[in-house]
């Protein structure tokens, strides 16, 4: 597995523990001229295990904070794909790792839908439910979504053209992109595939039995992520996009939509941790 490296946070530490140090030597020379001559030896060892205290306290903090910027994936798409449709990571770790994102559960169970920190399931019989912390996913892709810029679109005729909006406003198209779509679907065709069973299939044979929702008039969000040719196989290249409606009625793998009026935010992605199982 591999650990998610804070470099921004780390190098909060070490300015914190810089600033420790040299409040440290004050203190040092403060008491090196006999002030606090009274207090002698034991005022110098409160006060460096009050400090020893605080660096270590600011140095879990440090770790433990969220590393903005980065998406965090299980099993490489590939490999997902290919059958191996057996959990390998509880949604509880999961959720250590980012707010937003799109996945599925064990057995292929349906389409998992993240959004602030909220994690949903679109089984196949299409009535969302929040998802446990015990649940386990063999393929997902999070982050902590911090929108970089947003924009809003209009009469929206269909997926593809949805694409060519968002591709004009991307910086490049080397980056992995979070993407969220917010606004009124005038036609929002879904999908969610049945749980399956020993011996997996492919997802191509899978999928054959996927149930297809056709929804009308809806508001609705959409979140996934835009991956660049140079991940293909790492990953599903180009947008992947799962959406649930605002009153969670409804939702599943976006496959065609036609949009009256949306808001979209954009996050690039920055850094990338994969979870082998």
């Amino acid at each position: 597995m591999h650990c998610i490296s804070p470099s921004s946070n780390i190098m909060f530490c070490n300015n914190f523990l810089a600033n420790l140090k040299l409040l440290a030597v004050d203190i040092s020379q403060f008491l090196q001229r006999g002030i606090w001559v009274a207090l002698g030896n034991k005022l110098v060892i409160a006060i460096t295990a009050a400090l020893v205290t605080i660096v270590l306290i600011a140095a879990f903090y440090a770790y433990t904070l969220p590393e903005q910027d980065t998406l965090y994936q299980v099993s490489p798409f590939n490999v997902f794909a290919a059958g191996n449709f057996e959990g390998n990571i509880t949604y509880a770790e999961l959720a250590r790792h980012g707010d937003f994102g799109i996945g599925t559960l064990n057995g292929l169970n349906g389409e998992m839908f993240a959004v602030n920190g909220k994690f949903f399931q679109i089984p196949s019989d299409g009535a969302p439910m929040e998802i446990g912390s015990s649940e386990k996913t063999p393929y997902a892709t999070i982050t902590f979504f911090s929108s970089d810029y947003a924009f809003q679109v209009a009469n929206v005729s269909s997926y593809s053209q949805l694409a060519l909006e968002i591709n004009s406003t991307l910086p490049n198209y080397k980056d992995i992109y979070a993407i969220k779509v917010n606004g009124f679907f005038s036609i929002a065709e879904t999908r969610s595939v049945p749980i399956q069973t020993k011996p997996y299939p492919t997802l191509t044979d899978a999928v054959k039995n996927q149930t297809v929702f056709n929804l009308n008039d809806v508001s609705a969000t959409a979140v996934g992520f835009f991956f660049p040719d140079s991940m293909n196989g790492i990953d599903y290249i180009g947008y992947h996009l799962h959406l649930l409606t605002d009153n969670y009625s409804a939702g599943g793998h976006l496959l065609e939509c036609t949009i009256e009026s949306a808001t979209i935010e954009i996050d690039q992605i920055n850094n990338y941790r994969l979870f082998i199982p």
